[in-house]
């Protein structure tokens, strides 16, 4: 009784106009789903309905994916596969409306949304990362593993929105995928000055992290003489990175005198 009281007197002390604009969207809402469902219903497929609906109407797309979460929870999967690739522009807001409904992990979300439009790599991990912040290392990890080849786009576009986060960034994809460390590596110094303290201790950390990887560790041995960074450093991380100390020597002598 309590609640039909509280929910009438709430509704007398609502404007007409903020009753009429409640009525609308409710009216709104109700058409969309009924829409939706008859699109699932002749198609027998929420996919292909999805991607039919969101063909016509992209400019509805938030609303329309709300509308089928909501609706067919189970469907999460089809829905953001369908929806990542008929409209990639709003990956950002698939990915925070089903992450809002919780119906997976942000990084199974990523997942989704790279497979089904590679190219949006960069901006479906900012998005996850935007709105899964506790999950960041986690969500890095699955994006450079899932396309490898946009890695250094990934690393940079994050690098750009979570500056503080930069290392993490650098660590965590070069780890994962050590075979294009150094192109990650040339794309985030290009984010910072040459003569930086973060510049020199992203190239310091790199060498550890890349010194069983001869290619990448002559790329960084000679980026650390160009910018004047002490060749014990450098020394001492590829130790630190498994080399012995006349392995890595011999990378050192190609580019310091």
């Amino acid at each position: 009784m309590k609640v039909v009281i509280f929910a009438v007197s709430t509704m007398l002390a609502m404007s007409p106009v903020a009753l009429s604009q409640q009525n609308e969207a409710e009216e709104s809402f109700t058409q969309s789903s009924q829409f939706l469902k008859q699109q699932v219903k002749s198609s027998n497929s929420v996919g292909r309905a999805i991607r039919t609906v969101l063909a016509r109407y992209p400019e509805n797309t938030p609303e329309l994916v709300r509308i089928a979460l909501d609706t067919y929870p189970e469907k999460y999967r089809e829905i953001v596969s369908a929806a990542v690739s008929s409209q990639p522009s709003y990956v950002d807001d698939i990915i925070e409306l089903a992450l809002e409904r919780k119906v997976a992990p942000a990084t199974e979300l990523v997942t989704l949304a790279i497979n089904a439009e590679p190219s949006y790599a960069e901006y479906a991990t900012q998005a996850a990362c935007k709105f899964s912040p506790e999950e960041f290392n986690e969500i890095v990890r699955t994006a450079v593993n899932m396309e490898p080849d946009s890695a250094d786009q990934i690393a940079k576009t994050l690098a750009r929105s979570y500056p503080n986060k930069t290392m993490d960034v650098l660590v965590t994809t070069i780890q994962e995928v050590p075979l294009v460390g150094k192109y990650v590596v040339d794309a985030l110094l290009a984010l910072f000055p040459e003569d930086s303290t973060e510049s020199e201790s992203m190239i310091i950390i790199s060498v550890e992290q890349l010194a069983k990887h001869p290619e990448a560790l002559e790329r960084l041995v000679e980026l650390a003489e160009q910018r004047g960074i002490e060749q014990n450093l450098i020394g001492d991380s590829a130790e630190r990175g498994g080399l012995t100390a006349a392995q890595a020597q011999v990378y050192i002598d190609m580019y310091y005198n």
